[in-house]
């Protein structure tokens, strides 16, 4: 019995060795604020054409929201103050311009110093070619940045969701969202589900409604646009009697559409006004088409905030509303 018990505990010791060895370190958790992207580099590349287009793409305004915001917050530093301080950063783009280097590339990594981390370098062999290369790819830098901070916010979410409200969601509605825990349910009504997170000086809510498909013609951002303004019209009052969110008529709506996971979706973003009432402020909305079901599910998120900056609450109820799915 000796024998096997010595036996058992070698195997035991190896086996603990062997995952040991296969173990990952530990990353950090990113540090930053967010919205920050930390910019590694040096001054002559900062003075030159390539530090303007990096400046410039990260401060160009945030899309409709009622007052200018950049779209990111840059911070520079020169490659030789990056140390373990600033390595954990959440955001980090360096550039590195080498007559070495054969030919422009952005090289995407992540998770490198810490979690979860994105970090972009840029290389080329000049500033001519680069600038021109980076001109090109511009649209996609920013997408992955934004992607990435919204990504953050869900997983942030996913663990720390309000379970309540989840089960309403999928056995009255068939469908989900990751509503963080401080959402309240509203209003659950046959098509129509509004949730809500209310501070003093902050609201964030979050409006689902659906309805029957009919056409192609649905997609269309005049008719996004009038089936929303039905709902809140209906379901939305203001504190003055009369008074109903609709969307701001003059401010034009911005409309995306993209495919993603094999659905079809229609982002709209603009601003949302109270009728008969002094009270607004920016929203976003994702659209599909649930095929099962005939019908067109909108999930929309608006920010209420008059004395804050707005950017950051838009993208956490974008985080909200892109975690939409519908149950089979």
């Amino acid at each position: 019995m000796r024998r096997i018990s010595i036996y058992h505990t070698i195997i035991l010791f190896i086996l603990l060795a062997a995952c040991s060895n296969n173990k990952q370190p530990l990353l950090p958790k990113v540090t930053g604020k967010p919205g920050e992207v930390l910019l590694v580099v040096d001054q002559y590349i900062w003075e030159s054409e390539i530090g303007n287009f990096l400046n410039t793409m990260l401060t160009q305004p945030f899309e409709a929201i009622p007052q200018e915001e950049p779209i990111y917050d840059p911070i520079r530093i020169s490659s030789s103050a990056f140390n373990n301080i600033f390595k954990s950063h959440r955001n980090i783009i360096l550039a590195k311009i080498s007559s070495r280097n054969k030919k422009p590339r952005i090289i995407v990594q992540r998770d490198i110093w810490a979690k979860p981390q994105l970090v972009v370098n840029i290389i080329g062999p000049n500033d001519s070619t680069t600038l021109q290369y980076l001109e090109e790819n511009q649209d996609k830098l920013v997408s992955l940045l934004n992607q990435a901070e919204i990504n953050r916010t869900i997983e942030n979410y996913k663990k720390n969701r309000a379970k309540g409200i989840d089960e309403a969601l999928k056995t009255k509605h068939h469908l989900t969202i990751s509503v963080p825990i401080g959402y309240q349910m509203d209003v659950d009504a046959d098509n129509f589900i509004w949730i809500s997170h209310e501070l003093s000086d902050l609201t964030q809510g979050i409006l689902i409604y659906y309805y029957e498909y009919t056409d192609s013609n649905t997609f269309t951002p005049e008719y996004l646009v009038q089936k929303r303004n039905e709902f809140t019209r209906r379901y939305v009052p203001g504190p003055v009697d009369g008074s109903y969110m609709k969307t701001e008529d003059l401010y034009p709506v911005v409309y995306n559409q993209y495919n993603r996971d094999d659905k079809y979706y229609i982002e709209l973003r603009g601003l949302w006004k109270l009728e008969k009432a002094f009270m607004g402020g920016p929203y976003v909305s994702l659209t599909t088409l649930d095929e099962k079901r005939n019908r067109i599910v909108t999930v929309d998120g608006f920010v209420y905030a008059p004395s804050l900056n707005k950017r950051n609450y838009v993208r956490e109820i974008e985080a909200i509303i892109h975690t939409l799915t519908i149950t089979e």
